[in-house]
């Protein structure tokens, strides 16, 4: 028998289970109707002469049984006598004992026949026994933790698994099943694999640990990855159920993804996938950061990866979305009521949904008791106003108040080293930072790493380990935002930071302030000369400074540093790995560079295990620039440059429109036939790929073996039709909505109903 307390549902979710179930119990159909307007009937149904029978249903979890007797009493017995029914049904999800049915009996008497038209906790844990579909579709009430999951859960958890289930858990009660549910678990039922692309703050790891869980149940083992696959690898197992999770899988740094061969090691992993149908795996990842990975990755371009990602946008919200996770992080709050009338007050709950920056993880936030910084209930529609109207506030309070100088070090540490950095790099950084004097020890502080790390982990930062020990991460993305914003005009703070740090990813930072103008040119220019000259005195890598160096190219009084940096590097050939900003700045101090030969160039291309479109670019123009005809120079860049042109045509390929080329003869949802115009798709392909050849130099095209019509030809175009018709998608549109459910004019007004 199962054995819910049905704490996870709110008052609405509720009443659509309950009327189910009492539907599937008597072999009745049931009227649902749209709840408080209709003065106490959440159901209806006639006997066989004709008698109206009605169904009311109390959630109550949150007064208990003597807050329900009080409400019956006092409110839902003058609308029984109202209505005056032939028969009354009442159902709670409170547990009743023989007195309390007696009890609920005689307030409703003569309406209520006879005792078991009372439904209890425990009448409702027997007929979802009996009706086992139901139960199933009530994704929300069986993703609790019940004794059924908890058996999962002790057996198919490995590690720290266990921990993330717990969290999952733990917030799941204020999970929505929106169209994006629905829509992802049958994308990742068909690919095996689920790569939830989104912007900060709309649900991404939201949606992909529900998913998780809803498989853990049918029975899935859970693995968490953290950094990298090899731990999953690992456990890999043939033909046994296994489900993997992958949050962030580029990281915020996809470029050091990239280079590390990430890009390979997870294609590799996804294939490994693709052809087990006991495994599933799913994956999340900003779309910038994500668009941009596979702009640079071939691996990715040519895997096609692209079919299996899911694209959550606030458009894809519809209002009633939004009004649903509105109100179930209100009814799942520990608000008080006088709170929450604030939000009823003129229907402010509109002004909420409709607001431009609508996202979850704001909701979230001022919905949690814990971070409102607001004590009068007077104060808090104001609140709500100034988090939507400026997200990056909620931080304010925390930041400052509730926290010391190191914990703020070690937060802004992380910040601007992209959200990322190891344990060792941040237990550095930090030292470094409090040697420059920019964290002064006040009396009774802990100021070691150790205790303000331990501080840190509670409020901003996540520590998780990998394989090359621990890593700290921002526990929310919006925390970036609000450091950036709270830093960016404290030029000293800013240098005495970088100088703090020592790595690239900590420089792409300066390439946000100065795109998007955060910096004024005097101080940006401050911020590059002191970071350089620190990076001159510590001796820091020929990449960092290369970096630094590019970002002050325009500099006259930095001119002499940068070009005998450069001479170093010529003159003994060095693994670099910014290989496009060297190449641009030997261009521009060429004629101050002690160049005899351009074997370097060999050398540098040598080293490098695959090349991006920049530098590709890059070097097709430094070769047709000084008229390089080394062969062995150009039969290795050859090799790269056939790559690229195969992974670029293919990419275009991938993101061509099937419509275009196809016709679709449909019938059902499940019954359509494609006839493709395989002449019209292959000559669209030739045009492809030969203009992909207009960008480059013809100079450089004529020097290089670059045979375009093998590669054109080498195209499976079978290969390209086949994935056109497994990617297409009818556009049927499939109606969820509960049997009996009533379309009214405003269904948000009629949500935010309070029968509480």
């Amino acid at each position: 028998m199962s054995n819910y307390d049905f704490t996870q549902l709110n008052d609405k979710e509720f009443e659509v289970l309950a009327v189910e179930l009492l539907s599937a119990g008597l072999d009745r159909k049931i009227e649902r109707f749209k709840p408080g307007k209709d003065k106490g009937v959440d159901g209806r149904f006639f006997s066989d002469n004709g008698g109206e029978i009605i169904v009311q249903c109390k959630h109550y979890i949150k007064t208990g049984y003597k807050g329900l007797v009080s409400k019956l009493k006092n409110t839902e017995r003058e609308k029984v006598l109202a209505l005056s029914p032939e028969r009354y049904i009442f159902i709670t999800s409170l547990p009743l004992s023989r007195e309390n049915k007696k009890e609920i009996s005689s307030i409703f008497h003569p309406y209520i026949k006879r005792e078991d038209d009372i439904y209890g906790q425990e009448d409702l844990n027997s007929l979802l026994s009996q009706h086992r579909a139901i139960e199933e579709r009530h994704f929300k009430l069986w993703i609790s933790g019940t004794t059924v999951l908890r058996e999962f859960m002790n057996r198919a958890i490995i590690g720290r698994s266990r921990y993330e289930l717990e969290q999952i858990e733990r917030k799941s009660a204020r999970y929505v099943q929106t169209e994006n549910h629905h829509r992802s678990l049958e994308l990742l039922r068909k690919n095996n694999v689920l790569i939830i692309s989104g912007e900060p703050g709309i649900g991404k790891t939201t949606l992909a640990e529900n998913l998780c869980f809803y498989f853990i149940s049918k029975g899935y083992e859970f693995i968490d990855i953290q950094e990298s696959l090899s731990e999953a690898e690992a456990i890999f197992s043939k033909s046994k159920k296994q489900i993997f999770y992958f949050d962030d899988f580029l990281g915020s740094n996809y470029f050091e993804a990239i280079e590390n061969k990430k890009d390979s090691h997870i294609v590799k992993f996804i294939d490994r996938v693709h052809a087990d149908d006991s495994k599933l795996f799913i994956l999340t990842s900003r779309t910038s950061i994500l668009n941009n990975g596979m702009s640079y990755s071939s691996v990715f371009a040519n895997s096609k990866i692209r079919k299996n990602e899911f694209l959550l946008t606030i458009e894809g919200l519809s209002q009633m979305d939004k009004a649903k996770i509105l109100y179930n992080h209100i009814w799942h709050s520990k608000l008080s009521e006088s709170f929450i009338d604030e939000i009823y007050k003129e229907k402010r709950y509109k002004d909420i949904i409709t607001h431009r920056n609508f996202n979850p993880r704001l909701i979230e936030f001022i919905t949690d008791v814990e971070r409102i910084s607001v004590e009068k209930p007077t104060d808090y529609w104001k609140y709500i106003q100034a988090t939507l109207d400026n997200p990056k506030d909620i931080w304010n309070l925390c930041f400052k108040r509730q926290n010391n100088q190191f914990v703020r070090g070690l937060v802004v540490l992380t910040v601007f080293n992209g959200g990322s950095i190891s344990e060792e790099d941040l237990r550095s950084a930090f030292s470094r930072m409090k040697n420059l004097g920019a964290m002064i020890s006040q009396a009774n502080a802990a100021n070691d790493f150790n205790s303000s790390a331990s501080l840190a982990t509670r409020s901003f930062l996540n520590r998780t380990q990998s394989f090359g020990g621990f890593v700290y991460s921002l526990f929310n993305s919006s925390i970036a935002d609000y450091v950036l914003a709270e830093y960016v005009n404290r030029i000293e703070d800013l240098i005495l930071i970088f100088q703090s740090l020592e790595s690239i990813r900590s420089l792409e930072s300066i390439v946000s302030f100065e795109t998007e103008d955060m910096l004024s040119p005097s101080h940006l220019l401050k911020l590059k000369d002191a970071i350089f000259d620190d990076a001159l005195v510590q001796e820091k890598s020929y990449d960092y400074l290369i970096v630094i160096a590019y970002f002050l190219k325009e500099s006259s009084s930095k001119k002499d540093m940068i070009v005998s940096i450069l001479n170093r590097i010529v003159s003994c050939p060095l693994e670099i790995k910014e290989l496009s900003k060297f190449l641009e700045l030997v261009i521009r101090f060429r004629d101050d560079i002690d160049i005899k030969s351009y074997d370097f160039l060999f050398k540098l291309i040598g080293e490098k295990l695959l090349l991006n479109v920049l530098e590709i670019e890059q070097l097709a123009f430094f070769i047709e620039k000084y008229s390089i005809q080394d062969k062995l120079i150009l039969s290795k860049f050859n090799k790269y440059f056939d790559s690229y042109i195969t992974s670029a045509l293919d990419k275009e390929i991938a993101s061509l429109d099937p419509s275009d080329y196809h016709d679709v003869c449909q019938i059902g949802p499940d019954d359509f036939d494609v006839d493709v115009d395989e002449d019209k798709l292959s000559e669209r392909i030739s045009e492809i790929g030969n203009s992909l050849l207009d960008e480059f130099p013809p100079s450089v095209i004529d020097s290089l073996d670059i045979d375009i019509k093998g590669i054109i030809e080498d195209v499976d175009i079978e290969e390209v039709i086949s994935n056109f018709y497994k990617d297409y998608e009818p556009d049927w549109d499939y109606d969820r909505s509960p049997a009996g459910a009533v379309i009214t004019d405003d269904p948000v007004d009629d949500l935010f109903e309070r029968t509480w």
